[in-house]
Parts: structure tokens; sequence; C-alpha cells
């Protein structure tokens, strides 16, 4: 069995000014987040995280900035030459962890830590719209190596699959966005239904 606890899947591409905030959050909920009472972690005590970073031929400084945050968090791990709008499930292939978190840009820490913790407390997954989606290895195993899109394709179609089992995901907070937002995350789950998966990307339809 893998040693690893959670895959952070971080898909990125032209977001050169944020991506070392969303490497450096996503190190941090690594950090913050805890394996709960009772779980089978061998004789390790502490959290193992891998980050995985996989930029979609960004045209932008993403990679160079990647490559320099290599010596400063050994996590970190960068995919090369992604195509555009294919990271989640190049993602799906290479990940280890027993719970994967997915975010396309700097999050609240406490926030990530606290969806981590569900999905090892037995929820099959945790999502806040547009800005996480966190589920055990074999919900993300079952329904996102098909996925065309990006985090917010994700999130809708895990909530298509447990819906289908009579089950949901825990949602917090509650969406506080305005009509113009939630619009905009609902076009963003149906892209790729178009072939235009590679725009579910954080601020495309700004």
């Amino acid at each position: 069995m893998s040693d690893i606890d959670v895959s952070l899947i971080l898909p990125l591409r032209d977001q050169e000014a944020e991506t070392a905030a969303t490497v450096r959050v996503a190190a941090e909920i690594a950090a913050r987040a805890r394996l709960p009472e009772g779980y089978s972690a061998g004789a390790r005590e502490a959290l193992e995280a891998e980050i995985l970073a996989l930029d979609q031929r960004s045209g932008d400084n993403t990679l160079s900035v990647l490559s320099l945050l290599h010596g400063k968090i050994p996590s970190l791990r960068t995919l090369q030459d992604v195509e555009p709008g294919q990271a989640i499930r190049r993602a799906t292939r290479v990940a280890r962890g027993a719970v994967w978190l997915v975010m396309d840009h700097p999050i609240d820490p406490e926030l990530g830590a606290w969806g981590v913790g569900q999905v090892f407390r037995g929820h099959r997954a945790a999502i806040i719209p547009g800005e996480m989606l966190v589920v055990d290895q074999p919900l993300g195993i079952t329904v996102l190596p098909r996925l065309p899109g990006g985090l917010v394709s994700a999130q809708q179609a895990v909530t298509r699959h447990l819906r289908g089992q009579n089950l949901r995901p825990v949602w917090s907070p509650p969406s506080k966005k305005g009509p113009i937002d939630r619009a905009r995350l609902f076009v963003r789950g149906q892209l790729g239904r178009f072939g235009l998966g590679w725009l579910d990307r954080p601020g495309v339809l700004d």
C-alpha cells in the first residue's frame, strides 16, 4: 500500500501570478490536516502528502515558478505538457494518496484541512463550490478518469455520482456568491460536455 495519505492536485494554466501561493497553500493544508484517531498509518504518526502541480501548456511563466519551488517544497511534483482541460484526468493516473484534494487557486488552508478531515472520517467527498473538491481515492478513480474539464466540472460530476447512490458530499461553507457567480460556476461545470473543458479554470469567464 502507498505511504501517501493525501494527494493535493493543482490543475494550473497561465496562472503565473498565483502559482506560488497555490502551492504554498497546498503545503500548508498538508501541514494542518490531521489523521483521525484510529486511522491506520502503520508506524507513522504524521500525515504524508504529495503535491501534484499539473501545468497545462501555460503560455506564461507558470512552469518557471514551479521549477523554483521544487527546492523549497520537497513534496512538490510537477507534471508538464498536460493537455489543457486534462489535468484532473492525468492526475488520476499518478496520485497515490488515500484522499485527493483538487484546488486550482489559493484557498483558506483551514477549509482545506477541514475537507481532508471530513473524508478521512468517512464522508466520500467534501466540496466548497468553485474552491475545492476532496474525495476518497476509490471515488476519485471511479468518477474522475473520464472527466473533461477542471475543478467545477469535477465537483458536479462527483455530486451527480453520489446522488445516484442516494449520497451527497459534505458542503461547507454555504456559498455566499451572488447569482452571477453561481451562474458562472454552473457554466464552468458544463463546458466539458461541449469540448470546452479547458475553459474550466479560474477567471476565464470573468
